[in-house]
């Protein structure tokens, strides 16, 4: 049986288990639809590493989060990463401190700049973009992180047969989703970004750090 990718016959998990559940042939259309990015190219290389020596059985998920982080730090070598503890906070809500633990994929700083990103793997449905502007809203309610930046980066390798792009999150038709990134991103606490933009997220990144520095 031939695989579902450009690369299953280097793939140490095909041999084994096949392709089904494992989310490269995914990526590998982003990719093949997207040559000439070398941020997709950097990731596609980590992701196939990831898929083909750690998955186990088939549908075992393999996330992006650590390769998105090592591509940032590659890129921006100003970003270092923000400790757990750090990541660890109390908020007062009725005369009561309560705990907190952000909620991120990936959390990244450089002077007074902090940078948070959610890595959602289809990322164009209602319920991930509300669930990331629930956390993005939270995150300008500590102190420390009031001016932070929030990015939401979706991953999906559907869309137009080409990967998720920033427009996609507002587009008129979409209606289950544009409405509310418009309205996250108009108060300024939210970015969205399909991972087809991740050379244009990397390079707002950069700007912003190198201003701010």
């Amino acid at each position: 049986m031939e695989g579902k990718c450009s690369r299953y016959e280097k793939c140490a998990s095909y041999a084994l288990i096949g392709c089904s559940g494992c989310g490269f042939q995914h990526f590998d259309n982003i990719l093949m639809n997207n040559p000439r990015s070398e941020a997709l190219r950097y990731l596609g290389d980590k992701f196939f590493v990831q898929c083909s020596e750690r998955r186990h059985g088939q549908g075992g998920r393999v996330a992006l989060d650590t390769s998105i982080k090592e591509l940032f730090l590659s890129r921006i070598p100003e970003l270092k990463q923000i400790p757990v503890q750090d990541l660890r906070v109390r908020l007062p809500i009725n005369g009561e401190n309560v705990r907190f633990e952000v909620k991120c994929d990936g959390a990244l700083e450089s002077g007074s700049t902090h940078v948070f990103y959610e890595v959602k793997g289809y990322g164009d449905n209602a319920n991930d973009v509300l669930s990331a502007i629930t956390a993005a809203q939270l995150l300008r309610e500590i102190p420390k992180y009031r001016r932070s930046l929030y990015y939401y980066i979706g991953i999906s390798g559907a869309i137009q047969k080409g990967g998720l792009r920033r427009n996609d999150f507002f587009d008129e038709n979409r209606t289950k989703i544009s409405p509310y990134a418009k309205w996250a991103e108009s108060k300024g606490f939210l970015r969205f970004y399909g991972i087809v933009d991740i050379e244009e997220l990397l390079e707002e990144v950069t700007q912003i750090v190198y201003h701010d520095n």
